[in-house]
């Protein structure tokens, strides 16, 4: 079995994940967090808008593929139906491709909020913070 484009734009952590078959929550949230702090610090470092709308759109696959391993579904690569299922409104990450930096990431905080607050109630012994 290979790796998902989006564990090999994880780079070494997403190795990792794919060589221990860790796809637990609780891993996906550690690489949820991980990629939203990659994306807050392209933004303060006045990267390529591209670049940054990557690393808010990984940013936001980990939250649904955490959410969804704690919901007990299989992530099926379309982050509009992940979002759907996990009952995230559809205006929290609906933004344009041209909108600033900061408006992808401010999305994808809100995006990582909704679905934070979905895994406190499934799991609330762990911390689900970010």
């Amino acid at each position: 079995m290979s790796a998902s484009p989006f564990l090999a734009a994880m780079g070494e952590q997403g190795a990792s994940i794919h060589a221990h078959g860790d796809r637990s929550p609780l891993a996906l949230w550690e690489l949820c967090r991980n990629s939203l702090g990659i994306a807050r610090l392209l933004v303060h470092e006045g990267r390529p808008n591209a670049l940054i709308r990557t690393a808010c759109r990984l940013t936001v696959e980990t939250a649904c593929r955490a959410g969804l391993a704690q919901a007990g579904v299989r992530f099926d690569g379309d982050i509009e139906e992940a979002l759907r299922l996990l009952a995230v409104p559809h205006e929290l990450w609906c933004v344009g491709s041209d909108a600033l930096p900061r408006a992808h990431l401010t999305a994808a905080e809100r995006v990582v909020g909704s679905v934070a607050e979905f895994l406190r109630g499934e799991a609330p012994e762990h911390p689900w913070g970010f």
